[in-house]
Formats: structure tokens, sequence, C-alpha cells
């Protein structure tokens, strides 16, 4: 039986082998999108970083009533206001502008008076479309703060009063955040997301190839006339599809943490994330992958042809990439919620990602979750492989 079984495992691997079209989608799609997504976190936060450092300058109307005062604190900031003429508030709505001052008349002469002075921002949080970043109103806050404050302590010392009774208490805040754990910042939203792409592309295309691909070539009957039974046929073609799943699995958790670790420190603010990362998130693809692998080859065999094959296997990447996503945004509250394929799996590599508390059991119960499925689906791919079925589709 194990030799018949090794045979077909073999003949299946060398005929995925010489496919060198379905090959390089099978290694190369998972590498690139494990690269992509090392690569592509880090390098949108350090464009959102240089824009926050980036000079600012506010379309502003009524600048001849600023203080100098104000002037100088927006300077400290790199905020400069620009004259605008016409109507500021048409242009911001129109999403021409992404924001617009108004200092109104009397403003410097209200604060001289030691009376309340107003200023009006309007925004519009749609200018620059989805990508555009809106405009933030921290920076100009944040001088806003500073100059008042320097007009309540001149206020204060006006009267000899000193300038700390108004700030009883002094907040110095450090972050002690690891540059392990700035990596698993961003790990632990797309290494899930990794996941259940990737055990749901790594396979398809041999999954289908050695099911519907061989029975559109006419090449399974030669494989059905031999002495191998059902069974041994789908146990052979199942190992060599698990086979050729792991190693873009391999391939894409490894290139994504040598993408990370070789990134210029300017991209990842010098976040490095530790190998026991992608190693747990082999160690869980893996046994998840067995269980993907065989649903792909229950819905490949029930079709007549390679084309049907791929239009039938699309929900199953949908049923992948789904629980994985929701992986990343809700962390199990239960031990026994490792158990969900998929789901559990990816919350555990997210954990892992961050450093988070994992429980003991967690690394068994989301492995068990997986192989418990995989038998499961082995078993019901049972029912469906027999001749009449391979050989039809029926």
């Amino acid at each position: 039986m194990w030799g018949r079984i090794t045979n077909i495992w073999g003949k299946e691997l060398t005929d995925s082998l010489r496919d060198k079209k379905a090959l390089r989608q099978a290694l190369l799609i998972p590498l690139i999108i494990g690269i992509f997504y090392a690569a592509f976190n880090p390098w949108i936060n350090s464009i959102v970083t240089a824009k926050a450092k980036e000079p600012l300058v506010i379309p502003a109307q009524g600048i001849e009533y600023a203080s100098q005062g104000l002037l100088d604190a927006l300077k400290q900031q790199q905020i400069t206001l620009q004259p605008y003429t016409g109507d500021l508030q048409g242009a911001i709505s129109r999403g021409d502008k992404g924001a617009g001052l108004i200092i109104p008349a009397g403003f410097s002469d209200n604060l001289s008076q030691e009376k309340s002075a107003t200023l009006m921002l309007f925004t519009n949080r749609t200018s620059g479309g989805i990508f555009g970043g809106g405009f933030s109103a921290d920076r100009l806050n944040l001088a806003l703060n500073s100059y008042s404050q320097a007009v309540s302590s001149s206020r204060v010392q006006a009267r000899n009063i000193d300038p700390t009774v108004l700030s009883p208490i002094n907040l110095k805040t450090q972050d002690l955040a690891t540059p392990e754990q700035l990596a698993g910042v961003f790990a632990s939203f797309t290494l899930p997301l990794i996941i259940g792409t990737i055990v749901a592309q790594g396979g398809l295309f041999i999954a289908i190839d050695t099911t519907a691909g061989e029975k559109e070539r006419g090449t399974l009957e030669s494989l059905l006339i031999t002495p191998a039974s059902d069974v041994e046929v789908l146990t052979g073609k199942l190992a060599a599809v698990f086979t050729m799943t792991c190693i873009p699995i391999v391939l894409t958790f490894v290139g994504f943490w040598i993408t990370g670790n070789i990134l210029p420190e300017s991209i990842t603010n010098g976040a490095r994330l530790p190998i026991t990362v992608p190693i747990g998130a082999i160690l869980m693809s893996l046994p998840l992958a067995l269980f993907v692998d065989v649903v792909l080859m229950i819905m490949s065999i029930r079709t007549r042809s390679f084309k049907d094959a791929q239009s039938a296997a699309t929900p199953v990447g949908l049923g992948a990439t789904v629980p994985a996503m929701l992986a990343a945004f809700v962390a199990p509250s239960s031990l026994a919620m490792y158990l969900i394929p998929v789901y559990g799996p990816a919350a555990l590599v997210s954990s892992l990602a961050t450093g988070t508390q994992i429980p003991a059991l967690a690394f068994v119960y989301a492995v068990v979750g997986s192989l418990a499925a995989a038998a499961v689906g082995y078993l019901i791919a049972l029912r469906f492989f027999n001749r009449e079925r391979m050989l039809y589709g029926v």
C-alpha cells in the first residue's frame, strides 16, 4: 500500500515540477506576497511619518490681525500662513483646499485687553481623496496651546504671581516599545492575512492540476488502471499537493522576515521582527494547509476542466481570508476558539507578533483544530474520490 502511495506521490511531484508555468505561479506568487506585505506597511508608515514632519502651509485670511506672538508660535511648529484672496470657505467645500484659517478683526486687540480671542478653522476631510491624508489639526493645536500658555504666563507675571501655579502637574512620557514590538504592530495585521491567502493559493494550482487537470488532459485513466485503490490514489495525490504547498509557505514567511529586516531604518524606524514569529507562522500554517488542500481537491474533483475547477475553488480563498482577517482584529475570548481552523492559527500568530501573552495550550489547540478539520475533510474526500467521479466529475 505505502509503496503505491509513494509512487503516486512521486509521479504527481514530477508532473508538477515539469509544468514550469504552474510551478512559477505556485512558488513566485506567494514569495512576492510575503515580500510585498513586509515592505508595504513600513513604507506607508514612513510616508505618514514624513508627511507629519513636513512644513505645513495653511491658507489664511485676516493675517494682518494676528499678533506677532501667534506667528512666532506657528513658526516654531513649521506652520506658515499663506494669504488667500477670494472665497476661502467655498474652496474648502469644493475640496480645492484641505483647510483654511480665518483670523477675525480685533484678534490682537482682544488678547491685549485680556479678552477671549477666537480663530476659525475650516477643513474638508475628503480633500485629496482616500489617500490624500486630509488635514490634521494636531500641529496647529500644539502651536496654539503653546501660545495660549505663553499669554497666560505673561498675564500671571503681570500680577506678580508665579506662572507655575497654572501647571501644577507636569507629564513626562517615554516610549518603552522595543524594536521587536514596533515590528510586531504591523506584522500582527499582515501575517494573519498572509496565512489566509497562502494556504488557499499555495496549493491551488497543484490541487487542480492533479485532479481536473489530469482529467482534462486524459492522463487520469492510465493511473486508474493500476492496482492502486481509490484510497491510495487520494492519499498519494494529497501528499504531493501538500508537499508542493509547504514550499511556498516557507518561502513566503522567510521572505517576509528577510525583507522586513533588510529594509533601511528610515522606513522601519529600527523595527525588527524576531525570527520566532515567522517560524511560528510556518508551524501554524502547515497543518492548516493540509486541511485546505483536502478541500481544494474535493472542489476540483467534482469538475470537468481546469477552468471549472478554478471557479469552484474561488470560495475556498474567500473562506480562508475572511476568518484570517477577523483574527487580526478580534482576539480569541477563550482557549477553545483556537480550535477554529484558519481563525485560531491566524489569531495565535497575530498575538505572537505583538508579544502578547499566549495560553500555553493555544499552540496545541491551533494545531489540533487544523489536523482534526483535515481528518474530517479526508473522510469526506474518500466519499468523492471514486473512479467514476474522478473520470467524469459526477
